[in-house]
């Protein structure tokens, strides 16, 4: 069985400039702030796997990090490299869409 994957979290492209930038399928374009969206990784180092417990501590992340690469996880994720050296956490489209917060950027048709 084959997944379908909606137009809303289907990214068309990935950029960055001063923010985290998707273009997504159904035209919207969503820019993140680095800071916020490095604090909100979950992977394993950052939220323990068990309780949900946030185990990352947030004062010492450099307040002016950046991607330093990134690439596409499968189709449903973004895997990321910071200026920190963290790289082990995804970033899945689907939460990058709906449940972090961005900033509306112009719409793409």
């Amino acid at each position: 069985m084959a997944l379908k994957f909606s137009n809303k979290t289907r990214p068309k492209e990935v950029f960055v400039d001063d923010k985290l930038n998707i273009l997504w399928a159904d035209g919207t374009h969503s820019r993140y702030d680095f800071y916020p969206l490095r604090c909100l990784c979950v992977c394993a180092a950052c939220v323990h796997e068990v309780t949900g417990e946030k185990l990352l501590d947030e004062a010492k992340i450099p307040k002016d990090i950046r991607p330093l690469a990134s690439e596409y996880v499968g189709n449903y994720a973004l895997g990321i490299t910071w200026s920190d050296q963290h790289s082990t956490g995804l970033y899945t489209f689907k939460r990058l869409r709906e449940d972090i917060p961005f900033e509306e950027g112009t719409r793409v048709n």
